[in-house]
């Protein structure tokens, strides 16, 4: 039987990388013993909470803010109403196949849509499509063309 051979390297490490983490837990450890001599066991506690607030929780709190603004200044844009404006909600819109063989989004109303990246357009009887809506940032949709 032939060996099988994998491309995927999982769980090496290289010096260099030893090397930085046995440097950076040295300093870690220099910083402790220093504020262990001048502010105590008290001052090590302190020293040891900002730590881990600053490494560990703030990257965290960053993200998710980040994450929060992203959200407000790109939220995710379902459907806008329809023409008629009795359409409003994400369930008033169904998606059905067409008689060509694409999907269309129809509203409870009848009408036919689609929606591509940004932009809403309404699909015309014949197949061809018409712009209706497009999204934009911190303002929601608005009538295009």
């Amino acid at each position: 039987m032939a060996k099988q051979t994998s491309s995927v390297q999982r769980g090496k490490v290289t010096l260099i990388e030893v090397g930085i983490l046995t440097l950076l837990y040295g300093l870690f450890l220099t910083a402790v013993a220093w504020v262990h001599r001048r502010y105590g066991w008290h001052g090590v506690k302190v020293f040891v909470g900002w730590f881990i607030a600053l490494y560990v929780v703030l990257p965290f709190v960053g993200l998710f803010g980040f994450a929060y603004l992203m959200a407000l200044a790109y939220p995710n844009p379902y459907y806008p109403a329809c023409r008629t404006g009795k359409c409003q909600q994400r369930s008033d819109y169904q998606r059905q196949r067409l008689d060509n063989g694409e999907y269309a989004l129809f509203c409870q109303c009848g009408g036919r849509y689609r929606k591509r990246g940004r932009r809403f357009l309404e699909v015309q009887p014949d197949g061809s499509e018409r712009r209706y809506m497009v999204w934009k940032a911190f303002r929601g949709w608005f009538p295009d063309g």
